[in-house]
């Protein structure tokens, strides 16, 4: 913690520059401290080899739950301290909400409050999403900046796991019609160190845990509070392009070695259906921004859907029917959705159904009212080389492209 309460009743804080080490010590030999939540004694610590910072001693922990500081939260959590005040804000430090139980890192009062919370070390889902709601039924928006050393990239992808992706926010103002495949996803990530953030836009998911992103750096000084919540960033279309090519040929080549039952199973029913997954059609995994709400890869529950199709030649189908379908088939878990308290909710129907509006532009299917039947010519299509079925992958993206611009 970096403030405590005097035994006078003043409030200490130690990122205020009033003390100095002197006048810190003589403090602490002529009075006590104690927590500001549950009043227990806690520790003035000085050393030289982390950020001065008050601790609970171990016979007295704290009521609230909470991690142990590390060096680089304690600095961090000072740094937007300073940071918020110097941009005309009135920042609480360490401020005690009682009515949920919980402590913001730094909070800014108003008409729209606001709970920055600097995450650096692991913190169960459960518990993100119990401090998330608390806020939020309290009218205060959470804003979650991780620390850096949770940005961790493999590759062209982003690593994001566990209840990082509780932390994705989506900003309104920037409208996709803007661009094709932009994504308005993105997480906040701060470094002490250097004094900057570091923003993962544009997030589109690859797999569960790894998405492609677009890595965006800020120095402290030249960004403003508000636009952690209401960033803008520049566009690369043909930089994701490649990417999402690139990602699609990674799929095809690679064999379901150790994957999951949903993977397992959809390897058996194609395999009754004698089709090859290596050679998926290029209408299966294709990217729009909402599937970031799904944890399964694109081109996993949309060859699950496809191939509901191809089971029932001719037939007219309906979302709830291929809802249905699947999971008869036993794979229901591939619809199983990410917990994105920060962004707009969307519903499973909805984005399966902008994925058969996408097959319905490609003319893959046919709408009726609400039903949609595979085009005769798909059913009887003759299975493509993969040399083919790479070129189809670019001319589709690129057709895609053309109906956001439409």
């Amino acid at each position: 913690m970096l403030t405590a309460v005097l035994d006078d009743g003043r409030l200490i804080s130690l990122v205020s520059p009033e003390f100095s080490r002197t006048e810190l010590n003589f403090l602490r030999q002529n009075g006590k401290f104690f927590c500001p939540v549950c009043h227990s004694p806690v520790l003035l610590k000085l050393g030289t080899r982390k950020r001065w910072h008050f601790s609970h001693k171990p016979e007295n922990p704290c009521l609230i739950e909470s991690e142990p500081e590390s060096a680089i939260h304690l600095a961090g959590k000072e740094d937007l301290f300073l940071w918020t005040s110097q941009n005309g804000r009135s920042p609480l430090l360490e401020h005690y909400l009682p009515s949920i139980h919980q402590r913001a890192d730094l909070f800014l009062p108003g008409i729209e409050p606001i709970a920055f919370e600097y995450q650096c070390s692991t913190l169960p889902e459960k518990k993100m999403a119990e401090r998330t709601d608390g806020y939020q039924r309290m009218g205060i928006n959470p804003v979650w900046i991780l620390g850096s050393t949770r940005f961790r990239k493999k590759g062209s992808l982003l690593k994001i796991a566990g209840f990082e992706t509780e932390a994705i926010r989506y900003m309104p103002q920037q409208s996709s019609a803007r661009f094709p495949f932009f994504s308005p996803y993105y997480l906040c990530y701060y470094q002490p160190g250097e004094r900057r953030f570091c923003f993962a836009a544009q997030l589109y998911p690859a797999t569960e845990t790894l998405f492609i992103t677009r890595e965006i750096n800020q120095p402290l000084q030249k960004i403003k509070p508000y636009q952690i919540i209401f960033p803008t960033f520049p566009v690369n279309q043909s930089s994701f392009k490649q990417q999402w090519l690139k990602l699609k040929k990674h799929q095809r080549l690679t064999p379901f070695v150790h994957g999951s039952e949903t993977e397992y199973r959809l390897r058996i029913y194609a395999y009754r259906m004698k089709k090859n997954l290596t050679y998926f059609p290029a209408f299966v995994g294709l990217p729009h921004e909402d599937y970031v709400h799904l944890l399964s890869p694109p081109y996993l529950w949309q060859m699950w859907v496809c191939l509901i199709f191809q089971s029932q030649p001719g037939k007219r189908l309906f979302v709830e029917n291929i809802i249905h379908g699947i999971e008869n088939r036993g794979a229901g878990a591939i619809f199983t959705k990410r917990n994105l308290p920060l962004c707009p909710q969307r519903s499973l129907n909805q984005m399966i159904r902008i994925y058969l509006n996408q097959l319905v532009f490609l003319r893959v299917l046919e709408k009726s009212e609400e039903g949609y039947r595979m085009h005769k010519s798909y059913l009887m299509r003759k299975e493509d080389s993969l040399e083919r079925l790479l070129y189809e992958d670019q001319k589709v993206l690129d057709q895609l492209e053309k109906a956001y611009l439409i």
